[in-house]
């Protein structure tokens, strides 16, 4: 890792391989580049006269997810509402498609395993809230888009977003991940802006 601060006149450090902290006049941020996207996220607030502010953002490398991919996810979600599952978006090269890993889920636990190289992961809580349990933050310690779906079975789905660097985190905005419209979908707290190997998820807290 690599520690910088983001002067008035520029970032001054040493660059490290994985990620960096950035000590800014609003906090000391994380950000980390990778070959699908570049995400920046607040790890810690604080003020620091002199230095110059920074944003938590993420940029797709790749352009926008459609939201098409979203809708159908969340619609396989809902063909079993009683169950938690997960799907993923990969960048092929050429396109985004969706990528369901082996899994078997219950109504409280989900084991699978692990997608490599995809730009998103979305997890369904079945019937109950969209919320990120203590179980999920322990287990999406990578750098990718993170979404968790809830109230399924519902008229209205709801549906959580955030960003993760390696396991400090930042909520996004649906227009910042995904491009298009289609009804039937809720962003939960819009206002506010893979996992480990296979093992059983403990319950939700």
């Amino acid at each position: 890792m690599g520690h910088l601060v983001n002067h008035p006149g520029g970032t001054v450090g040493a660059p490290g391989v994985g990620y960096d902290y950035v000590l800014a006049a609003n906090g000391v941020y994380v950000q980390a580049q990778g070959p699908h996207l570049a995400a920046r996220v607040l790890a810690a607030p604080c003020r620091v006269r002199g230095l110059a502010p920074l944003e938590a953002g993420v940029t797709l490398r790749h352009g926008p997810i459609p939201l098409g991919l979203l809708a159908a996810g969340l619609a396989w979600f809902g063909e079993d509402p009683d169950s938690e599952r997960l799907f993923a978006v990969r960048w092929d090269g050429d396109a985004y498609r969706l990528v369901v890993p082996p899994q078997a889920g219950t109504g409280v636990s989900l084991r699978y395993a692990p997608p490599a190289g995809v730009v998103a992961e979305v997890h369904s809580h079945g019937r109950a809230r969209a919320f990120f349990s203590a179980t999920d933050d322990a287990d999406e310690q990578g750098l990718r888009v993170y979404g968790v779906a809830g109230r399924l079975g519902t008229a209205l789905p709801e549906l959580r977003l955030r960003v993760g660097v390696y396991g400090h985190f930042a909520p996004v905005a649906l227009a910042q991940v995904f491009s298009g419209t289609v009804p039937g979908i809720r962003l939960a707290d819009e206002a506010t802006g893979p996992r480990r190997p296979a093992r059983p998820r403990r319950p939700r807290r």
